[in-house]
C-alpha cells in the first residue's frame, strides 16, 4: 500500500478562525459558495494590515462580551494519541492571518526572490 504525499499545507485551527474572523468583521460567511461569489470574497479582502486590524478588533469584541465560538483551540491531527487544546486568543498576528488566507485560497503567494 503505497502512502499518498499530499502538496496542500495543512490549515491550522488558527488559520481558520482568523480568516473566519475576518468575513465576520466584513458581514460576509465563506462558506458554500458558487466560484463568483468566492471572487467576489476575495475582492472584498483589504490590504493585510488593514485585515488584520478587522480581525483583532472582532477578537476583542467576543472577549469582552464573552461570546466565543469555543472555549478552546483544539489541535489534533491523525496519528494523535490525543488532542491539544490552547486557550481562546486574544490577538492574532498577521503571519497567521496570511497563511490562513494562502491556504484556504483567498490570497496568492507573493514573489519571493530566489537564493
Amino acid at each position: 500500500m503505497s502512502k499518498r504525499v499530499s502538496n496542500i499545507p495543512q490549515r491550522m485551527p488558527l488559520e481558520e478562525l482568523a480568516v473566519d474572523l475576518l468575513f465576520e468583521a466584513l458581514g460576509e460567511d465563506r462558506y458554500n459558495r458558487s466560484m463568483l461569489e468566492y471572487a467576489y470574497l476575495i475582492s472584498l479582502i483589504p490590504p493585510l494590515k488593514e485585515a488584520i486590524h478587522l480581525v483583532n478588533q472582532r477578537l476583542q469584541q467576543l472577549n469582552e462580551t464573552g461570546q466565543q465560538r469555543f472555549s478552546a483551540i483544539c489541535y489534533f491531527k491523525s496519528g494523535d494519541l490525543a488532542p491539544r487544546y490552547v486557550p481562546f486568543p486574544s490577538k492574532i498576528s498577521i503571519e497567521t492571518l496570511r497563511m490562513g488566507l494562502l491556504r484556504l485560497g483567498f490570497r496568492t503567494p507573493k514573489w519571493r526572490k530566489s537564493n
